[in-house]
């Protein structure tokens, strides 16, 4: 997963913890094109989310989503929401 590690340094240098200000984490599997995105997303409360896309995985990493979201929790203590429902 070396390339689950270099996300998790690309959010933690996104990462700004100003006050006010609420973190996330998006990952998005699009079924269609058979791709993972990864997001980061931030909104100061009251105002509009702002997203960016850190990572457009292959359809490889499909099966192991759960195991990424895990690790990108315990990493940087986000929240991480998802699109796929157990």
């Amino acid at each position: 997963m070396n390339q689950i590690d270099a996300v998790i340094g690309d959010i933690k240098e996104m990462l700004a913890k100003q006050p006010n200000t609420i973190y996330e984490v998006r990952v998005v599997d699009q079924i269609y094109s058979k791709k993972v995105n990864i997001f980061f997303e931030w909104y100061k409360i009251g105002k509009a989310t702002t997203s960016q896309q850190i990572a457009r995985l292959d359809s490889s990493y499909t099966e192991q989503i759960p195991e990424i979201i895990k690790k990108i929790r315990k990493k940087t203590g986000l929240t991480v929401r998802t699109n796929i429902y157990d």
